[in-house]
């Protein structure tokens, strides 16, 4: 108990606001007032995430609305189905499943796919890099991970890799592992394969 509670961050839906959830507090409250735990809330932070709808209905098997993930798999990969669940809205109000959408990721992995340079391509040029953006985007995605924004933290690196497009003789080597790091959370495959093209051993996950 003194090792591993309070839990850190509770995340759930409306659904269980009065079942579970409201049975743990009730539960720890009690064994506080018992003299059994020094603290008597089990979370520190609770976090509720939104619903995920299509054409604006809750996605129900009855209605026929339900995406099945396995052939946006097959067609995008994992990386971009990942990354538009957590782009198409914010976390705490869900969003609106569009295939639209999730073109447009698959468009920005493949920009990054083909700026990154590959093994015999040549390293990329030396220059003063774009140290200001860098450190920019560093701190927007850092704060923006930790309240849960992940919407707004891949737009900082979609930013991020436009502003070394269009400034390509200036990109460092450290410009682009750190737009490889940043973007781990949310496409650990892809960034995983061009780490080890940059010519890195170890994971980029370390």
């Amino acid at each position: 108990v003194k090792k591993w509670l309070p839990v850190d961050m509770y995340i759930g839906g409306a659904e269980h606001a009065v079942l579970h959830l409201l049975y743990t507090r009730f539960i720890t409250m009690a064994l506080k007032d018992l003299g059994f735990l020094e603290f008597e809330e089990p979370f520190k932070k609770f976090r509720a995430h939104g619903l995920l709808t299509k054409d604006g209905a809750k996605m129900s098997k009855s209605k026929g609305n339900v995406v099945n993930p396995d052939e946006y798999f097959k067609k995008y990969g994992v990386d971009t189905l990942r990354m538009y669940l957590m782009f198409l809205g914010p976390f705490s109000e869900g969003g609106d499943w569009s295939d639209k959408g999730i073109v447009g990721i698959f468009r920005f992995l493949n920009r990054l796919w083909n700026f990154v340079p590959k093994p015999g391509l040549g390293a990329p040029k030396p220059g003063l890099g774009s140290e200001a953006l860098r450190h920019k985007t560093i701190r927007k995605v850092t704060e923006d991970l930790q309240n849960l924004r992940y919407n707004t933290a891949i737009a900082a690196l979609m930013e991020y890799l436009n502003g070394m497009s269009d400034a390509k003789s200036q990109v460092s080597k450290t410009d682009i592992e750190t737009l490889l790091v940043l973007l781990t959370p949310f496409a650990p495959y892809i960034t995983e394969e061009l780490w080890s093209q940059l010519g890195r051993k170890d994971s980029v996950h370390d």
